[in-house]
């Protein structure tokens, strides 16, 4: 029987979800499929799913976004029948309607990492077989949340006072300053920032800030589990020029770890890491997930 690529329905869910939970070794997708193939990135770029089919089979499943592949995983049993070429090929040409590149995984506001993981030689090697080349390397942090004793109530307690010895107050976003904050964060650092934030206040009020005291000015915020919902992902988190140097981001980082762990996670992920040093100061670093972005020129 041909196979069939078509555009997958939110009827097809169940079973995308459970192909994706045997199809991707190094990244957790249990729960994910709705938002990383139906769910939109940021600038309301829409995803645009496709599944390749044998009857009522599913083989496999992508999703791409704007320019972005976002995700492309071949069910076990079928791999090395060409359903990921054929796939890849009809991600390619949806991509060609927005973009002459295609970039892998970043794409802001949704990703299930920030490329590819680097111990997954067989599909970077798979990639670049059509004509696909690094572009850029990226780093996740793992923080231990157990038995950790940099993490804790009492810590959060001392680096809040801190805080608010110099003027500031630290505080879950309340609901009436969310869209105020968030034109903020858009303006002051991106939209695909001010895209994750928005998703993390609506999925679980993960969304922490620092406010000036005396003007109720925005001076800084952290947000976790606004991108791969339930995860325990952290970010993104920024502190606004003027305010940096005060102690605000150990707060506002300490405050979301402390949620990820009450919400029973072991570790939490710290997603495209900026000051290394920093994370390993405040909260002690287990262990860290490398990856490369892949990038191709459409013709």
């Amino acid at each position: 029987m041909k196979r069939l690529i078509r555009v997958l329905a939110q009827s097809d869910l169940a079973t995308s979800q459970e192909l994706l939970d045997r199809a991707c070794g190094y990244d957790n997708l249990l729960g994910l499929a709705q938002e990383k193939l139906y769910a939109p990135g940021a600038r309301d770029l829409v995803a645009e799913p496709l599944g390749a089919f044998r009857g009522e089979t599913l083989l496999g499943v992508a999703c791409t976004s704007g320019r972005w592949l976002r995700l492309l995983a071949v069910a076990p049993e079928h791999r090395g029948e060409g359903v990921g070429t054929e796939l890849l090929q009809a991600c390619e040409r949806q991509i060609a309607a927005h973009s002459s590149l295609v970039r892998t995984l970043d794409q802001p506001g949704n990703y299930l990492s920030p490329g590819i993981d680097m111990r997954n030689n067989a599909s970077i090697s798979w990639l670049k077989r059509r004509g696909y080349e690094p572009a850029a390397n990226a780093c996740n942090l793992l923080i231990g949340l157990e038995n950790n004793p940099l993490v804790s109530q009492v810590r959060f307690a001392t680096l809040r006072i801190r805080c608010e010895r110099q003027g500031y107050r630290i505080l879950r976003l309340p609901k009436e300053r969310l869209e105020t904050d968030a034109a903020t964060i858009a303006e002051v650092f991106s939209q695909g920032w001010a895209f994750e934030m928005r998703r993390s206040q609506h999925i679980c009020d993960g969304v922490h800030v620092a406010i000036e005291a005396a003007t109720g000015v925005l001076a800084g915020f952290a947000a976790h589990d606004g991108n791969n919902a339930g995860r325990g992902w952290f970010g993104p988190t920024g502190i606004l020029e003027p305010h940096r140097g005060r102690g605000l981001g150990a707060a506002l980082l300490m405050a979301c770890l402390l949620d990820v762990r009450e919400a029973g996670h072991v570790r939490c992920q710290v997603a495209w890491i900026g000051p290394r040093e920093f994370y390993d100061k405040i909260a002690g670093i287990e262990s860290e997930r490398l990856f490369t972005v892949m990038r191709k020129e459409l013709t």
